[in-house]
């Protein structure tokens, strides 16, 4: 399953995602874990995009 990275807007697979986030009942995928930190200093930031 492709899903977009929230954070960078790059499109990865999710089972090879270098990291997730729960955010509100959701999963995040990301790229890097320099994504998921930015994402989870302020999920709210990234989450509505």
């Amino acid at each position: 399953m492709k899903v977009t990275d929230p954070v960078c807007k790059m499109e990865i697979d999710a089972d090879k995602a270098a990291a997730t986030s729960q955010y509100k009942g959701q999963t995040y995928y990301f790229c890097a874990s320099g994504c998921k930190g930015a994402f989870d200093k302020d999920p709210a930031k990234y989450a509505g995009r």
